[in-house]
């Protein structure tokens, strides 16, 4: 990203976009009295959640080679991701450094449990954990800068639910019936907390996580880590914004939680080297709304309803979380059939029309702007520690709610300009770096907002515009 303002203020980006009123159109968002960091410093990342997986797959089929050259392979000739550092002037990569599926055989499509690093509870893989191992060294060979996520708050490849299982705290079918979509949001609600206030399978977190902490090398390669993909406390009590049957609000034993993990992993990293930051994983979700003073487009509302509250995160405790992870995908919901794992069909919708504070507005402009304020909104409630964009993504519907293809034209010239925008923001805000959601893999593709490095380089350098 360059240094300083990149002179995408709302007016130019509507006008590139073909908006038609303007009447909306105003400066860009005033930063905030923290130093930006160098341009030289900033992240310019991707996310490649799927590393594992293919990389496993690879070595595989490749035994002819070792690990380290099959994951090298992959990654150099596959992928080409020194293509991707570059011609997309991509430096750092956000990748999940875990599996935690069961066995689904004969429960999900072939190929589902494809490097999954726990053969039991107590059982690691050591194919699959030599290959994290040589995913991580090879990446950090290849020049990036590395953003590896624990866990999985999730179904796929795991989450909290198979810990509850692997403790005895919920039945195995409740667990695939949380896979395949027939009642996951209901099992979420009824056994989120269980996983937070359960001294076993936090005990297991630990023994896992104690595992993948040793394979995560070099460590000085390491940005930060996170310990959940997008972790929430959402159940009946946060819904209606009162407190457990103990007394404490959800966001609070989330925190306590979060903050407890964070510590444990400074001091099991410390004989290592320099621990890098500690993050949560987190969207962003604050249980206190921003004032509405400083709002025309995002909704006035805090979000207690998610059982999560970044503000408390990275103030709980002083050797805890230290980073502050926002997720943004900013526009109106879009839908599109899918199958899931387990080949069952359903509707993929995507998008954050809940959090407009007008749902008769489906215009860009007014995404654009909910965007600007869910950035400016969450660097001011962080006040000043660290932060960054883990996920962003832009998508829009056709005329049927249907989303455009990823590789339109037009979507793309949109995402040069909104990414760019969007990362100049965040980075006046004092954000370390934002991470792209995302470069597709050989299997895993992304129908909304997944670019092939073709389009990737557009997007990022502008090449098509």
């Amino acid at each position: 990203m360059p240094s300083g303002s990149s002179g995408f203020s709302r007016r130019t980006v509507l006008k590139a976009l073909g908006a038609q009123a303007l009447a909306l159109a105003a400066g860009r968002a005033v930063p905030l009295a923290v130093a930006a960091p160098p341009a030289a410093t900033f992240l310019q990342g991707i996310n490649a959640y799927y590393l594992l997986v293919e990389s496993y797959r690879r070595v595989q089929r490749n035994r002819q080679q070792t690990p380290r050259e099959a994951v090298r392979a992959y990654l150099v000739e596959a992928l080409r991701l020194p293509e991707v550092r570059e011609r997309c002037r991509i430096d750092s990569i956000r990748y999940w450094a875990f599996n935690d599926s069961p066995d689904l055989s004969g429960v999900a499509l072939p190929g589902a449990g494809d490097g999954r690093l726990w053969l039991t509870r107590d059982q690691a893989d050591p194919l699959a954990m030599e290959t994290l191992g040589c995913l991580t060294e090879q990446l950090a060979g290849l020049g990036f800068t590395l953003v590896p996520v624990l866990s999985n708050f999730w179904p796929s490849y795991g989450g909290i639910l198979q810990y509850l299982v692997w403790t005895g705290e919920l039945a195995e079918q409740e667990y695939i019936d949380a896979l395949r979509g027939t009642r996951t949001a209901a099992l979420y609600h009824d056994h989120t907390m269980a996983f937070f206030t359960s001294a076993a399978a936090e005990e297991l977190f630990r023994q896992h996580v104690n595992t993948t902490l040793a394979l995560l090398r070099p460590l000085h390669a390491i940005h930060t880590i996170e310990l959940m993909n997008e972790p929430r406390g959402k159940n009946a009590c946060s819904l209606a914004n009162r407190p457990l049957t103990n007394g404490r609000m959800s966001a609070d034993i989330v925190a306590a939680w979060l903050n407890r993990q964070a510590a444990w992993i400074r001091r099991t990293l410390a004989p290592v080297g320099p621990t890098p930051f500690l993050s949560s994983g987190e969207e962003g979700w604050l249980e206190q709304p921003p004032p509405v003073e400083q709002l025309s487009a995002l909704a006035p509302n805090g979000q207690h309803y998610e059982g999560i509250d970044l503000a408390k995160n990275v103030s709980r405790q002083e050797d805890g979380i230290d980073i502050g992870s926002v997720h943004l995908y900013p526009h109106i919901i879009t839908s599109l059939p899918q199958k899931n794992i387990c080949g069952n069909e359903f509707i993929d919708q995507r998008g954050w029309s809940h959090l407009s504070n007008d749902p008769s507005r489906t215009d860009k402009e007014h995404y654009i702007t909910l965007a600007d304020e869910w950035i400016t909104s969450r660097a001011r409630a962080l006040r000043g520690t660290p932060w960054y964009i883990g996920e962003m993504g832009w998508c829009w519907p056709d005329a049927e709610n249907q989303r455009v293809p990823p590789a339109d034209p037009a979507l793309l010239r949109e995402r040069h300009l909104l990414y760019r925008r969007w990362g100049d923001i965040a980075r006046d805000h004092g954000a370390l770096g934002v991470f792209v959601w995302m470069l597709n893999g050989l299997d895993h593709q992304d129908d909304f907002y997944g670019m092939d490095r073709r389009a990737l380089e557009g997007v990022i350098t502008g090449s098509m515009v």
